[in-house]
């Protein structure tokens, strides 16, 4: 393992602290982390000094000490500790970066990197500095500082944030990644009318933890508060302050809680699946506004496993059953989405079929908050052609007494048969003979309901996804691909 330091941990007033460690990119390179020099602008002294407004720093690494060259990243931030920009930053905060350097030069922390902190009267902040090197080893500073804000937010008076929803993302570690099996791009319908073109993303799993819990709420009154302290409690009476972020004001307020304007991501390594958890957003002014609360339970990590036809088998029928395992009553969900893709491996870069034309093939086994009876399925999906949804199986006739079953389950085992273009959208009626295929799922996902909330979805344990901009705007392109030949 790489080095990890923290230095600057004040007792009492710190509860607890996070060491980050991380793999060393080389074994048999130093684990030393690299040591900071962080000041004002080279020479005048920071910590414990006070600022107005705007905070100067330079920092620099100490370049007579050991460590491993190039640094790849030194972050820095005011009130949170820093690092990937999709955890930490929000709509109204972010914190700075510098990448491939062992000299900030002179920079400074003002606007979005110092909203909601501070007060007129100077406050009592941590400026915290993370530093990896080319090795993984890292290096984390907390200094305090007096920071005085003088933002006229402060004398506003603040309404309570409104439809707070906090939902858990639960991320499962990937078996595979595209490789020679897939294209490194792959262009495929992605919506109604719509072609889109994905490439890996390089963006890991949040530090520390493949599981968080996003915060989105509105704020529609004209008058904007100072800030949003974001709290978290585990039984809804006692509550712990998590995170801030700037405060605003926006008009616009999405009925898609993961649409809503603000938001703060909550990826404290104590998150635990099965645990319910309670959020509320406080908006600070002159006043203090608190929210209702809202409430999610995150999932543990979900896999559905690519049964069959199997990888590297010959033979398979011109129009195959693709099975894959559903574990959705093992995890504690209420459903899962799939999408599937069919390659040509020929052409190596033609799609022969894609499910519901890019459009997520829906199945619940029975639970309790599903509203369908123990032992008993729905599949379902928007489908193109009719531009409306399709239930494909109904094992109990809840939505159609005709009980279709054009998408079989097996409850017992766990298992859904997607059979070849049951959806009439494939390009041939039936696969060439004595082709090769690849076949992979492009979307799976689990989810839960949260009946006390309208039945919204307050968890999700995402297995494969391709986009960084919808949805939960993080890409896990990580799948299985399985190889197949038809036969006669």
């Amino acid at each position: 393992m790489a080095g990890s330091l923290v230095e600057g941990i004040r007792v009492p007033e710190m509860a607890s602290i996070t060491l980050i460690q991380k793999p060393a990119f080389d074994a048999t390179a130093t684990t030393t982390p690299p040591t900071l020099l962080i000041t004002q602008d080279g020479n005048t002294p920071l910590e414990g000094e006070t600022f107005t407004n705007v905070i100067p720093f330079r920092v620099q690494v100490d370049t007579s000490k050991d460590y491993v060259r190039p640094m790849r990243y030194i972050y820095v931030a005011l009130g949170r500790t820093p690092g990937s920009a999709f955890v930490t930053n929000s709509a109204t905060w972010t914190r700075r970066i510098f990448t491939d350097t062992e000299d900030t030069g002179n920079q400074a922390l003002s606007g979005s990197n110092v909203a909601g902190f501070g007060s007129t009267d100077g406050e009592t902040v941590y400026l915290e500095v993370v530093a990896y090197d080319f090795n993984e080893n890292r290096s984390h500073y907390i200094l305090p500082i007096t920071f005085i804000n003088t933002n006229p937010t402060q004398a506003n008076a603040v309404q309570a944030p409104t439809q707070v929803a906090a939902t858990a993302i639960t991320l499962t570690q990937a078996v595979g990644f595209y490789g020679v099996k897939a294209p490194a791009k792959i262009r495929v319908p992605v919506a109604k009318g719509q072609v889109g073109e994905l490439a890996l993303d390089p963006m890991a799993v949040p530090e520390g933890s493949n599981l968080y819990v996003e915060v989105r709420w509105c704020y529609t009154d004209t008058t904007a508060p100072f800030a949003f302290d974001v709290e978290r409690s585990t039984d809804g009476t006692n509550w712990t302050r998590v995170g801030t972020v700037g405060g605003a004001s926006n008009s616009n307020c999405p009925d898609n809680p993961l649409d809503r304007p603000f938001f703060f991501r909550d990826a404290s390594p104590d998150l635990t699946p099965g645990q319910t958890y309670y959020y509320r957003v406080v908006a600070r002014g002159a006043n203090s506004a608190e929210s209702q609360p809202s409430s999610t339970t995150p999932l543990p990590p979900f896999f559905a496993p690519l049964l069959s036809p199997a990888d590297e088998s010959t033979g398979v029928s011109r129009t195959p059953d693709f099975t894959i395992g559903h574990p959705q009553l093992g995890i504690g969900a209420d459903g899962a989405a799939y999408n599937l893709v069919l390659w040509d491996t020929l052409t190596g870069d033609s799609v022969a079929w894609q499910s519901l034309a890019g459009y997520n093939l829906l199945v619940e086994f029975g639970t309790p908050d599903n509203g369908i009876p123990s032992g008993e399925a729905l599949v379902y999906g928007f489908h193109p052609p009719t531009n409306g949804v399709v239930f494909f199986t109904d094992t109990a006739g809840i939505v159609d007494p005709t009980k279709p079953n054009r998408v079989p389950v097996d409850v017992t085992q766990g298992t859904v048969s997607i059979p070849y273009n049951f959806d009439g959208l494939a390009q041939l009626p039936a696969l060439q003979a004595l082709r090769s295929y690849a076949w992979q799922l492009y979307v799976a996902y689990a989810y839960k309901y949260n009946p006390g909330e309208n039945y919204r979805i307050s968890a999700y344990s995402i297995q494969t996804w391709p986009s960084s901009t919808t949805f939960i705007r993080i890409s896990r392109p990580g799948t299985q691909v399985f190889d197949f030949t038809t036969g006669e």
